[in-house]
Formats: structure tokens, C-alpha cells, sequence
């Protein structure tokens, strides 16, 4: 296993795709449109808090100047801007990523903490997530996977509430595809023994350590797509306001410093508390005991049309079906709540906040008053770190731990204590007399790998980035001899990452000028409703559109009503980032067998009227000798695609695209065949004199997204590629 200290340094820059920056061009139109069209309407709130996203898109010729301002967006020339922009990397590097990405040998994961690139080799890896799996206690082997009846029991659950949901609710937990998720681990190489001593031995660049024996995992489970992905979202938006009531809540370490006192008594001590694999041990029963005790004592806070019920029994969903797939073995865990689920840190904090109301109780009975509020006052909590400054004799804080212990035989805590000064999140809090004082904290694996200066990304991103990070110090650390030290590091840190000195240095001049009331003090985000964003993807190469959206602003304003509407500050530029180097050559899947080849099947069902027009296999041959290979594995039943009809008499070929399934799109042409009157293509009739009616259908392209936009430019790619006849 090797530890690349400095990581990979450069983001590959990507080669265009005009294909996306169209889309990205008409979504912004369609944005527009939808800002005229509603301007003079009362805007229908059903109160709905998730939805499925829209594709309306209101009729042209409502607004001549709005009309005509989209049409010079659109017919502005997006090929290139003229410009060769220099790759930041060389032609072996980029071979060389290629290859790391490739590479089955070996698997290449970020570490759990630090930002340091680990590089496993794939049997070593393998044996550590086995470990894990093959705990039958938290993890049972499935023959086959159980989306499918998850969706059912999801389906089910809106049909028995049906006063819970709104009907754009519904249809978002219900009415999308849902794919399996993977499993994989994150190394803590902060946690090994044997890292850190290699860490410190070895001072390099990069660190080897031959299979070290106490490197953990931490599980996760990327599901964006599974079944259970967007009850989740949902449930996490119903119950995340109950955190703030939590007593010992902590939002992040600036929340953390808030929190603390500017004395304490001179005798009391610093202690830390971890919870030990706090996802992976809550039981089940004690987390739904935990949810309903929480909506119950606020139900004000929880709004009232969301039954305890409801909430319950969409929670016992999620943590029951929680399924994945590692090295094409299907698994079910048991105990728990799944890393990587959306509402899993909401849950855990309702869970801590639960057993802390049992430990409060406890500390009234065996404390004094006096000591109970101040250790109720004093416990502060992110996740399963846990902090507190024991003002008792120090042998009286371990009956406090074997306390914590007590709450629950699942949920156990390790403790680490600290006389003058602990570790806290990214904070250091020290003694000195009764004074308490804060030092940024960077634990021993932290490789310091920030954004190097030549890496493809905007300029703005790069400038911005000393700023920030001295921003950051100047919030945490409070000494004013220890900051100078800090931003001096911070120096030598961005040096080595290529930023221009006069750069850092007006960063630092800047976050210096800001007072520390100031930057610690809680912010109150502000949304300004008028703001609509223009998202394009970053690539050099591309013309600057969103330059020309505002100063093409004129044209828009030739209209009273679009003038009051928008003006050239709410046009919003907003950069999608494109595959970096963590994206290229990091993946969840994991797999020691050949991936099977993509392949189109008949769904089976008797009533389908598509299955004897299939052509299923892992590719088709056309009249011209091209080949189509589908990029997914799809049958009649599968929805949002590209697909090519074939004329059994001629054998020439169509490309058609549909946002619903490949079935329900056949039974239109069949029918389009048959009835003239209903025809709105050429293809019918040529499929009915010269097909006899009969044609193959092969779909080829599934779509990631159901953006309508994006899936018409995707067939119009295809159209000029294969250059198909039926569809002239």
C-alpha cells in the first residue's frame, strides 16, 4: 500500500462538449421563460417540499424581446472561442492517469481524513471489506437484489398516508429509476499506528507501508440512485430542524468554539469522547425509539400533515432495505443505518440526543446540582465526537465514561484525555491558567493537498483560495503570536502548490483585516429569488456564453416587463466541475471478474407488444457495416433512451429518442402504422409499404438524467453519426 503525501497535483482538462453547453444554454433560456410566464400570476404553493424536476417549458411568442434575446444566445457560436488553450499536463501523464483508472491491480481511495490518496493493491482491499462483510451480524448475503420489492414497500407507504404527501411527493419518492448501490471502504490511515510511524520514519512524498495490520475501513454505501435514496432526502428535510433542539448540538468547529467559555477553573482537564462505529451499531429499535421520542416532545417543529406513523414507518424502510452490491455479491445490513444515505447524520444525531436525555437523568441522581448543570452545559457534540471540560477530580471522570458506556450495550465510547490542551474536529483547545485559547489543529497524516495553482480550473476558484484558507486560521486560532506562526505555514504550504507570493499574501492581508467577532459570528443566509443561475461546465476552451447572457441584457430590457423582471446582477454564473482526478481514476464499484458485456433483453411479460420486435444482444450491425453497442443493459420496460428502428424490407434505420418506457413508445409507431390519420413522421408510412408493417427495434443509449433537453441533443448526436435515411 503506498500513501501519496502530495497527492496527484494536476486536474486533467476535459476536451469540449458542445453538446452540454447547448443544453446548459437552453436550460437557461427555459429559466427565463419560466420567470416571464409566472411574473404575472400567483404562484401556486402546494407546499410540497421535494418534487420531481419539471421540463415545462412556456410557448414562444409571449414576449417579441424575450423571443428574440434567446434567439442571439442561442445562434451565438459555441464550437470554440478561437483560442488553444495549453494542456497543464503532458501526454504521458495523461497515459498514466488512463491507466491508474484502469488498472484492476490495484485500488486507488482517498483517505477517511486528511485528503491523502491511498493506493491498495485489490486483494489487500478486498480482504479488508470482507472483514467487515462476512459480520453476520451486520451484514447478510442476498441471491438476488431487493430494489424492486423496496419500491413496493415505498409505494405502499405513500398509499397508506396518503394525507402525508402532496401528489409532487409522491410521485418524487415513487416515479424514478432506481440503480443498486456499491459498497467501498475509506481508509483511516489517521487511526493506524503503523502509518503514523511510517508517516514520521519516512518523510517523503509518498509513504509505503506493506499491509499494515491496523488499518480499519470506513464503510460507505454510494447509493444516488437507490431505492431508498430519496425517501431519505425527503425524511432527512422533515427532521433535521429537531437537531437544534438537541442540547449539546454542534453545527461545525466554528459553532464548537462558539460554545466555549473564555475561563474555566484552573484545575479542570480537557476530555474527548468517540463513539465506536457509530452508523454500523445503532440498533434499529433504538433508533426508532429515538425518532418518535423526538417528533413527539417537538411536534410543532415537525409539520403537522407528517404522522408520527409515517415518519416511523419511512424510517424503518430505509434502515431496513438497506441492500448493495460489492464484488457482484449482493448484501442486506442488519444493524445500523447505511454512510452514505442522506438523513443517516440527522438520525445519528437524534439517536446521540436520545441517549444524552438518559445520561442527563443519571447525572442529576449521582451529581450535585451545581455539577450536573455545569457537565449538561459543558457536553458538546458533532456526530460521535463529543467534547467536555471536567472541573471534578480526574479520577471521578472515569465513573463518568463507564456512564456513557451504561446507555446502551451497542453504543460504546472511547475517551482521550488532555490536561492542558485536546484535539477537538479541526481545533486545538488549550489551557493557560484559566484562559481558554483555540490553535487550528492538522492531525500528522493531513498532506496539506490544496488545489494546485496550474490545475484547470476559473481563475476566480484559485485566486480565492489563500483567502479562504487564511480566513479559516484567522477564525480558529485566537493567540495572536500562534496565527502569525499558522499563516507563515500557510505560506510555505500554497508555495509548494505553485501560487504567486504577492497572490498569498494579499489573501492573508485580507482575512487579517477582518476582526475575530466578526468571523465567528453566526451568519444569517439571505436568498435573493430573482437570482437565476447559468451553469456551464468548465472548460477553457469554450466561448465565455454567460459574458454574452448579460451584455446582450439590452435587448431584453426593449421590454417594460422583462426589464422589472431581470436585471444583468440576477444572471448568476455558476461552473459545473468536470471529471477531476478522483473522479478518473477513484470508483465505488469493485469487482475481481471481467464486467459483463451491456446487453438488451425482452422483458418477458405476455401483454408486451414489444418483445417480438426486439432485437436483443450485445450490438446490431447496420446496412453501412456500424456497429451499435448499448452503454447499458435495458429491455422493453426501460424508460428514458435512445433507440434505432430497422426496416426489415430495406434494412435501413431510425433514430428516435423517448423520455418514457421503450414499450410505450413502440405501441405509438405500431399505431402510427396502421392508422394514417395519426402519423406524424415519415417513418410510418415507409414501415408500412416497405416494412409490411413488420420493423426491429434495438435501444442503445440510456440517459443518466431525465433532462428532455439534454436526451434531444443526445439523439441529434446520433442522427449525424450513423446518419440514418428514415429520419430525412
Amino acid at each position: 500500500m503506498k500513501i501519496l503525501k502530495r497527492g496527484l497535483k494536476f486536474t486533467p482538462k476535459p476536451g469540449k462538449n458542445v453538446l452540454e453547453l447547448q443544453t446548459d444554454i437552453q436550460e437557461f433560456c427555459r429559466k427565463l421563460r419560466l420567470k416571464e410566464y409566472f411574473a404575472d400570476k400567483e404562484e401556486q404553493q402546494d407546499g410540497s417540499l421535494v418534487r420531481n424536476k419539471s421540463d415545462f417549458n412556456p410557448p414562444r411568442g409571449r414576449d417579441q424581446h424575450l423571443d428574440g434575446y434567446i434567439e442571439t444566445l442561442s445562434k451565438f457560436p459555441i464550437e470554440s472561442n478561437g483560442e488553444r488553450k495549453r494542456n497543464n499536463i503532458s501526454r504521458e501523464e495523461r497515459a498514466a492517469i488512463h491507466h491508474l483508472g484502469s488498472d484492476t491491480s490495484i485500488v486507488i481511495k482517498e483517505a477517511d481524513k486528511g485528503g491523502t490518496i491511498v493506493i491498495m493493491d485489490s486483494g489487500y482491499y478486498m480482504e479488508k471489506v470482507e472483514e467487515q462483510l462476512k459480520d453476520t451480524k451486520y451484514y447478510k448475503e442476498l441471491q438476488e437484489p431487493i430494489d424492486e420489492n423496496t419500491m413496493r414497500k415505498i409505494q405502499r407507504l405513500v398509499s397508506k398516508h396518503p394525507n402525508c404527501t402532496t401528489e409532487k411527493e409522491a410521485d418524487f419518492l415513487t416515479k424514478f429509476e432506481c440503480k443498486t448501490s456499491h459498497f467501498y471502504g475509506l481508509p483511516k490511515v489517521h487511526k493506524s499506528s503503523e502509518i503514523q510511524k511510517a508517516v514520521r520514519q519516512q518523510n517523503s512524498e509518498h509513504v509505503e507501508v506493506y499491509r499494515p495490520n491496523d488499518l480499519k475501513l470506513r464503510p460507505i454505501v454510494a447509493g444516488p440512485s437507490c431505492a431508498t435514496h430519496r425517501l431519505s432526502e425527503f425524511l432527512d428535510i422533515i427532521l433535521k430542524p429537531l437537531c437544534q433542539k438537541i442540547p449539546s448540538f454542534l453545527k461545525d468547529d466554528i459553532d464548537f468554539i462558539r460554545s466555549l467559555p473564555a475561563e474555566i477553573d484552573e484545575n479542570s482537564i480537557f476530555a474527548s469522547f468517540d463513539v465506536t462505529s457509530l452508523y454500523t451499531n445503532i440498533p434499529h429499535d433504538l433508533g426508532l425509539q429515538a425518532i418518535n421520542y423526538w417528533v413527539n416532545r417537538y411536534r410543532d417543529t415537525v409539520e403537522s400533515r407528517f404522522s408520527t406513523e409515517f415518519i416511523a414507518e419511512a424510517m424503518e424502510i430505509i434502515l431496513k432495505n438497506n441492500s448493495f452490491i460489492f464484488n457482484s455479491q449482493h448484501y442486506l445490513q442488519l444493524v445500523g443505518t447505511a454512510m452514505g444515505t442522506k438523513v443517516a447524520p440527522t438520525y445519528a444525531n437524534l439517536v446521540m440526543g436520545f441517549l444524552e436525555q438518559k445520561l442527563y437523568q443519571r447525572i442529576e441522581e449521582q451529581y450535585q446540582t451545581e455539577t450536573s448543570k455545569h457537565i449538561k452545559k459543558a457536553w458538546k457534540r458533532f456526530l460521535d465526537d463529543c467534547f467536555l471540560y471536567w472541573n471534578l477530580p480526574a479520577e471521578q471522570l472515569k465513573d463518568f465514561h463507564d456512564q456513557l458506556n451504561s446507555l446502551h450495550p451497542a453504543i460504546q465510547f472511547t475517551m482521550e484525555i488532555g490536561e492542558e490542551q485536546i484535539p477537538f474536529l479541526d481545533v486545538l483547545v488549550k489551557k493557560r491558567g484559566s484562559k481558554i485559547t483555540t490553535d487550528i489543529y492538522y492531525k500528522d497524516t493531513d498532506n496539506h493537498q490544496y488545489l494546485d495553482f496550474h490545475s484547470s480550473h476559473p481563475s476566480h476558484t484559485k485566486r480565492n483560495i489563500p483567502y479562504c484558507l487564511a480566513r479559516r486560521i484567522c477564525t480558529i486560532v485566537d493567540d495572536r503570536e500562534t496565527l502569525e506562526r499558522r499563516l507563515e505555514e500557510l505560506v510555505f504550504y500554497l508555495t509548494k502548490q505553485h501560487y504567486p507570493l504577492q497572490l498569498i499574501e494579499a489573501g492573508i492581508q485580507r482575512a487579517k483585516a477582518i476582526p475575530i467577532e466578526e468571523l465567528r459570528a453566526e451568519k444569517n443566509k439571505e436568498t435573493d429569488n430573482n437570482i437565476i443561475p447559468f451553469v456551464t461546465t468548465y472548460i477553457p476552451e469554450q466561448p465565455n456564453v454567460i459574458s454574452v447572457a448579460r451584455t446582450n441584457i439590452p435587448i431584453l430590457h426593449r421590454s417594460d416587463k422583462m426589464k422589472q423582471i431581470i436585471q444583468a446582477k440576477h444572471i448568476l454564473p455558476s461552473k459545473r466541475q468536470p471529471k477531476n482526478l478522483k473522479k478518473l481514476i477513484t470508483k465505488a464499484n469493485f469487482s475481481t471478474g471481467q464486467a459483463p458485456k451491456n446487453r438488451i433483453e425482452k422483458c418477458g411479460d405476455s401483454r408486451c407488444g414489444t418483445c417480438k420486435h426486439l432485437t436483443v444482444g450485445e450490438q446490431i450491425i447496420l446496412k453501412n457495416g456500424m456497429n451499435i453497442k448499448p452503454n447499458a443493459n435495458m429491455n422493453c420496460k426501460t424508460k428514458n433512451l435512445v433507440y434505432c428502428i430497422t426496416c426489415p424490407g430495406c434494412s435501413e434505420w431510425y433514430i428516435g429518442q423517448t423520455g418514457n418506457s421503450l414499450c410505450e413508445r413502440m405501441r405509438i409507431h405500431r399505431q402510427q402504422i396502421r392508422s394514417v390519420e395519426t402519423r406524424q413522421i415519415p417513418l410510418s408510412a415507409h414501415l408500412e409499404t416497405c416494412g409490411s408493417g413488420h420493423f426491429l427495434v434495438f435501444p442503445f443509449h440510456k440517459m443518466t438524467d431525465l433532462n428532455t433537453q439534454k436526451r434531444i441533443l443526445k439523439e441529434n448526436t446520433f442522427i449525424k453519426l450513423f446518419k440514418p435515411k428514415l429520419n430525412s
